[in-house]
């Protein structure tokens, strides 16, 4: 089994559902990277639930990106 890296851009999250309740790492513009699962997404914010379940909600316009892995069978 392998893990393979999705990267969302700026552009690309706003209203990103697919993104909603999956693993994720948030890098801001201040190269800031917060770690955890989305449990909400529109089109202006963000919001992110860490590890000690404290929520986080980030603006869109305030990311640089966000990172994904997805396990493969290859």
């Amino acid at each position: 089994m392998g893990k393979r890296q999705i990267i969302y851009t700026a552009s690309q999250i706003g209203g990103a559902r697919e993104l909603l309740d999956k693993e994720i790492n948030l890098i801001t513009k201040e190269q800031r990277v917060w770690h955890g699962y989305v449990t909400a997404i529109d089109q202006d914010k963000i919001e992110l639930k860490d590890s000690r379940f404290w929520k986080h909600t980030f603006k869109v316009a305030d990311i640089d990106k966000i990172y994904r892995e997805v396990v493969t069978d290859y």
